[in-house]
């Protein structure tokens, strides 16, 4: 990409890069992904208690910076274990929107029901936390 789209400013946290490479990877390979990313304004944090640290993402139409911690009031905070973060890029995308009634779906309501995975803001930015899936997923 002739710019830096993806800026990770929490290079203390290696799970950072994890994140930070699947986005570039993600958006360079996938065009409808590129788009919705451009569309993006908002605070994601994610929570990793099994690993002991957190991240931030901070986007703003077309550019994300990935900061160390939970910074601000983020509008979505994903709580999980690290492996749980990174199955959620198998949910496939159906029609623009997540599909959860496949295996890798239905996992993730699992998980959301048993408490393993809990997104605080699911509920009042419902958008972002469908953009965020899109662009996350492999699929």
């Amino acid at each position: 990409m002739a710019d830096t789209i993806v800026d990770n400013r929490a290079e203390e946290v290696p799970f950072s890069y994890v994140i930070a490479d699947l986005l570039t990877s993600n958006l360079e390979q996938r065009q409808d992904k590129m788009k919705t990313f451009r569309s993006m304004w908002g605070v994601v944090a994610l929570n990793l208690p099994d690993i002991e640290a957190a991240i931030t993402l901070i986007f703003a139409g077309g550019r994300v910076r990935i900061e160390p911690g939970v910074v601000g009031k983020p509008d979505l905070i994903i709580n999980s274990s690290s492996e749980k973060i990174i199955s959620l890029n198998a949910i496939s995308i159906k029609f623009g929107l997540p599909y959860y009634f496949d295996e890798a779906g239905m996992n993730v309501l699992k998980q959301l029901a048993s408490g393993e995975l809990r997104i605080n803001g699911m509920f009042t930015h419902p958008i972002l936390l469908t953009k965020l899936t899109k662009i996350m997923s492999v699929m």
